[in-house]
């Protein structure tokens, strides 16, 4: 093991914790901590990158005696937080090494007690940090920060593309004038497919060291096909009576279904279940009882996606795909940790093995999708200079901007940009501006005060899907970018049934339905499947369409599986699927276009917009593999122009405005409607769109006219499925 590790640490770690040595990822990354270095740690869950940032940090805490506070860890959920304080107890118990956990959950006692008396390590949330930073005395605050030489933010690509993210890194600017050491801050991150930005998010002039898991898991996978009423999945389970496994579901309902006979048909006390509607105890307790087992099934839905400790598994099942290779190596990441061998058997429908063929392949080869990080949030930055204010009120204009304008969320926000925004502040009674002086104004407390106050801290979604419910049960989710189409009384299709919109609460993003089969013999206005693809998995099923694929990964799929890709592989041949196209068919008869970009839902979403903004559009489906259309008065050099020309309509001005008024019911967060409306439009294309996909489809590619015999027979039927 390193030498310049602490002797004890080392002992307890080989005495108490059995081992025998560092696996090769804390190898690469704790020298770059020990030297100093911001470090960006990217590998699968359970791959012990977690203790590749404890141990170093452990060791120079012992070797240095540093003062507490000298860690702070950052993690997006409490479970997490829970679980890291706990692992970091069971070690410093045996150094004398103290911790403290502060989130939503924690009393008041317990926090008055820290700041007496603080601890090595604080656990925590974004938003109880700035509980902190907003509420707490200078002295305070310098008291809990000076001493900080190390931050840890787990999941860090979870925060780095969402609203949390753009708060945390401002909040961590905010904090670092009370910092009295030079900070290293080190990032757990899953595999991303642009680690440079994360890296760059991390510190904007000295970007952090990216050290990567190299070489590979051996990965063993199946996909077995459901539609057979003859097959039943338990024939499969029941096999893995003697392993432990984590069983991943698409929804509740079917995570229940699946508990529930699982319960029911096997011998055994290890079932447990979780999701976000089990109450926490219960959640945490099943969490502890399958850690602990040797053998067992646990059923979940996304919600142990993120790193939450369950110990060594034997396999990973999905019933249906997760719509992201991100999310599909997260889960299969999770076991073979003893063995060094990934094991998974996915579940599908219809034509998903297409799907999973393309995340398996993927997977394999190491690539994921990129993550978006906005450099310009002026919604968040509208709610950190309100925040800033709170904490140090008269401010210089200049001395706000520059306490807001040094971290990487905030960047490309010009001085201009911020004293627009603040005598829009103005206009509006939020601040009050005199010989460029910034206070609060009048409005701030009649709008975030009082009961109010708390929504300050924690406003900001981690997902944008609208939850479809039909009564009390739950159907399924729709892109938010899809949802805002639909209004009370249109009719939609989602998972092959027709639906109509009773209503659609766009603050809790729900949206009621009523099932409507009367309408089976018409088209609905809108269609389409509602769960959006990544671009790189819908383009790989492009590649796989045109044969550019090892057929070798066919060998582990089941017949139904194999048959369902070789015969639409046999159809895109037959209509004229080749390279560098964007194939696409005119339905004289019907006058409908289909347009098959292979570029995913948010792309088409995209492209749906552009169309409706020049031409009266009767109906359209709008699917992850393709976007049809029915107009009038509407030619074929038209269709071409607009799109050939995608990438310069998306950049007008005129665009940007009809988007956001197009969106306009769309609530990003709770403080993009405080923001002028020339900066909300774009803020909300960079949610609800793929643009970069759009226009890397459009402008490198060819449109190709298909032919109507193959093309309808061939891949017609697709938008309901895909």
């Amino acid at each position: 093991m390193n030498e310049e590790l602490n002797y004890s640490l080392l002992r307890f770690l080989s005495n108490n914790l059995g081992w025998k040595e560092l696996n090769p990822i804390q190898e690469k990354a704790i020298p770059s901590i020990l030297d100093g270095r911001d470090t960006l740690i990217l590998a699968p869950t359970a791959s012990g990158k977690t203790e590749a940032a404890l141990i170093p940090i452990f060791s120079e805490i012992i070797n240095k005696q540093l003062d507490p506070v000298s860690v702070l860890y950052v993690a997006p959920l409490k479970a997490l937080i829970n679980d890291m304080h706990n692992r970091i107890e069971s070690w410093g118990n045996y150094f004398g090494i103290t911790a403290m956990k502060w989130h939503g959950d924690v009393g008041p006692s317990k926090r008055n007690k820290f700041i007496k008396n603080p601890t090595d390590f604080l656990s925590i949330t974004p938003e109880s940090l700035e509980v902190i930073l907003m509420n707490k005395q200078s002295g305070i605050k310098e008291k809990l920060f000076k001493n900080v030489k190390y931050i840890v933010i787990d999941e860090i690509h979870y925060f780095a593309d969402s609203d949390r993210g753009v708060q945390l890194n401002s909040i961590l600017n905010r904090i670092s004038k009370y910092f009295t050491n030079d900070v290293v801050t080190i990032g757990l991150s899953a595999t991303v497919g642009n680690p440079e930005r994360i890296a760059e998010w991390i510190d904007t002039e000295n970007p952090a060291n990216i050290v990567k898991q190299e070489g590979k898991s051996r990965f063993l996978y199946k996909v077995i096909v459901l539609d057979d009423d003859n097959f039943d999945y338990m024939e499969i389970l029941k096999k893995y009576v003697d392993s432990k496994v984590l069983i991943f579901a698409k929804s509740k309902f079917m995570a229940e279904s699946i508990h529930f006979r699982l319960n029911n048909e096997l011998d055994s006390d290890n079932v447990f279940i979780h999701h976000a509607s089990i109450s926490k105890e219960i959640r945490e307790e099943n969490e502890r009882k399958f850690k602990a087992c040797d053998v067992g099934f646990m059923i979940s839905t996304s919600t142990l996606e993120l790193g939450i400790d369950i110990g060594d598994l034997d396999i990973v099942i999905n019933f249906e795909m997760p719509n992201s290779v991100s999310s599909f190596s997260q889960r299969v990441g999770r076991c073979g940790r003893r063995s060094k061998t990934q094991k998974t058997i996915n579940f599908v429908k219809d034509i998903e093995p297409i799907f999973a063929l393309a995340e398996i392949i993927l997977h394999k080869e190491g690539l994921t999708e990129d993550i978006y990080i906005s450099k310009e949030s002026k919604d968040i930055f509208f709610h950190q200079m309100l925040s800033s204010l709170f904490e140090i009120s008269n401010v210089h204009v200049k001395d706000l901007y520059a306490q807001l304008h040094n971290c990487y969320a905030f960047l490309d926000i010009s001085y201009d940009d911020c004293k627009f925004l603040l005598n829009y502040m103005k206009n509006r009674n939020f601040v009050e501006i005199n010989n460029n002086r910034i206070s609060l104004g009048y409005e701030f407390e009649k709008e975030f005060g009082g009961f109010n106050f708390m929504n300050f801290y924690a406003v900001f979604n981690s997902n944008y899907d609208f939850k479809i419910f039909e009564g009390d049960y739950e159907v399924g989710t729709l892109d938010a970018g899809y949802a805002l189409k639909l209004s009370p009384g249109e009719d939609f299709i989602l998972a092959g049934r027709y639906w109509q919109v009773v209503s659609i609460d766009y603050d809790k993003y729900l949206m009621n339905v009523k099932s409507n089969n009367l309408i089976k013999h018409k088209i609905p206005r809108w269609s389409g499947f509602g769960t959006p693809y990544s671009y790189i998995i819908c383009r790989k099923i492009y590649d796989i369409l045109l044969g550019n694929f090892d057929r070798n990964y066919l060998k582990p799929l089941d017949d139904k599986s194999r048959e369902t890709i070789l015969d639409l592989i046999n159809k895109a041949e037959e209509c004229g699927f080749r390279e560098e196209i964007i194939p696409v068919y005119y339905d004289l008869d019907k006058n409908k276009v289909y347009i098959y970009t292979f570029a995913g839902l948010n792309a088409n979403l995209l492209l749906s917009e552009l169309f409706n903004m020049y031409y009266e559009i009767k109906n359209e489906e709008i699917t992850n593999l393709y976007y049809s259309l029915s107009c009038e008065n509407f030619s074929m050099g038209e269709l071409e122009s607009l799109i050939y020309d995608t990438e310069n309509i998306i950049n007008e001005s005129s665009t940007e405005k009809y988007m956001d008024d197009k969106t306009i019911s769309f609530r990003k967060n709770k403080y993009i409607e405080y923001i002028p409306d020339e900066n909300s439009g774009k803020l909300k294309m960079e949610i609800l769109y793929d643009k970069e996909g759009l226009i890397d489809v459009t402008s490198s590619n060819m449109i190709s006219f298909m032919d109507y015999n193959s093309i309808y027979k061939g891949l017609a039927n697709w938008p309901n499925t895909a």
